[in-house]
């Protein structure tokens, strides 16, 4: 963990972009840029490695959500969420592939994934028929 705490912004930025490397979307991408507190990105980096070790640790979503799951960060008095999605892509195998669609502060973030979902209705179904 010491290691880590030596790391500048961008070289943060860039582990949790190695982390989730190639099953993010370019929205998750873009929220990880936006944040400029390195113990912040410090914990989201620390709860990406624990969603990958255990998917299964995140809150299932229903509704018009369903099939998302979202991890719960606080830092600093503020709730941040990390919104990703189980795949499954063959049912015999161990294997998953865990996409990661969102990460913010918990005041709109809900909004701001039914909107993007909104305009993605094709992944959100998606999402709805292969959730695991």
């Amino acid at each position: 963990m010491e290691e880590f705490r030596l790391k500048t912004i961008e070289e943060l930025i860039s582990l949790i972009n190695e982390e989730t490397s190639s099953n993010s979307l370019s929205s998750f991408k873009k929220d990880i840029k936006k944040l400029n507190d390195r113990n912040l990105l410090l914990k989201i980096f620390f709860a990406v490695r624990e969603i990958k070790k255990d998917y299964s640790i995140g809150d299932k979503k229903t509704g018009d959500l369903f099939g998302v799951r979202t991890v719960k960060i606080n830092y600093k008095k503020v709730a941040y969420r990390i919104a990703y999605y189980v795949d499954k892509p063959n049912l015999d195998s161990e294997q998953v592939n865990i996409m990661f669609i969102h990460v913010g502060s918990r005041e709109n973030f809900y909004k701001e994934l039914r909107d993007y979902f909104k305009n993605q209705k094709s992944l959100l179904k998606y999402i709805n028929n292969n959730a695991i």
